[in-house]
């Protein structure tokens, strides 16, 4: 077996939600690459996001999620094996959302901005819709429910920082100031962000989540950083990690933070 990588992939999602995959499938992935660590990250969306085309993982299961996470995890002790969930933020959810947080022993919690005042614009059928006429607004209204999410004190990551990107559209007006602001309340929050390849070769925009720019702004303002593939099939598990070792390097990182037990670990 191939010496252990020292750079976990913390988002992996499984059959549980909209994975195409069991558990297992993803472990064996990740031992074929040598990583240290693997973190399953199943969607949980809020009840309310039912009415917008429900994607998560059937809270009536997540005790079931948590035991099967836990009993893979016995039957591959040379891996460390963490128990997370990937969560919708939405402000009229938050007591939904940290009465579930609160009720299991999730290792960790990314958070994640699918929705802007109801626009689902991560939604592939919604690429084209009317929802993008003003991007200036759907992006303002990204960073501004970000700042939020962070603000809850509920999270300990930020998945895929500047989705709204994924199709392609771009802002028309210069937002730094609420990207900026965004960047501080997650610094403030002691949380970190993720480098998402998932970007790169599976979604229209063809590059990393977050942009170059975004994340040496990140690392300027001390954020934490994490790596996560976005799986949704178990042989997308690490893809690309070389590529977002260099992409973190290029940006001045030379550390990424471990989840298991929030030490910073050098970037090599």
């Amino acid at each position: 077996m191939r010496a252990l990588s020292a750079i976990p992939d913390y988002h992996v999602h499984s059959c549980f939600s909209d994975g195409h995959d069991g558990l297992e499938a993803c472990v064996e992935r990740a031992l074929e690459l040598g990583l240290a660590e693997l973190g399953f990250a199943d969607h949980l969306a809020p009840r309310c996001v039912g009415e917008m085309g429900y994607y998560g993982l059937d809270q009536a299961r997540l005790e079931e999620y948590v035991k099967a996470v836990h009993k893979t995890a016995s039957r591959y002790p040379e891996l460390r094996l963490l128990c997370g969930l990937e969560v919708d933020f939405l402000p009229e959810a938050m007591e939904e959302v940290e009465a579930v947080l609160g009720a299991y022993p999730f290792d960790y919690a990314l958070c994640s901005v699918h929705f802007v005042d109801g626009f689902a614009f991560n939604e592939a059928a919604n690429r084209s819709s009317p929802g993008w006429q003003d991007p200036d607004f759907v992006y303002r209204r990204y960073w501004v429910t970000l700042s939020e999410a962070a603000q809850s004190g509920l999270f300990d990551a930020v998945a895929h920082l500047d989705l709204p990107k994924r199709w392609g559209h771009r802002p028309g007006e210069d937002l730094g100031a609420l990207e900026d602001e965004a960047l501080g309340a997650i610094a403030a929050a002691a949380m970190a962000i993720e480098i998402n390849t998932a970007g790169l070769d599976r979604h229209p925009v063809a590059e990393m989540y977050p942009a170059a720019s975004l994340l040496r702004r990140a690392r300027t303002a001390g954020v934490a950083l994490t790596f996560g593939s976005d799986a949704h099939r178990a042989t997308e598990v690490g893809s690309h990690f070389t590529e977002a070792r260099d992409w973190a390097r290029a940006a001045g990182y030379d550390s990424w933070l471990r989840l298991s037990d929030g030490e910073p670990v050098a970037l090599l």
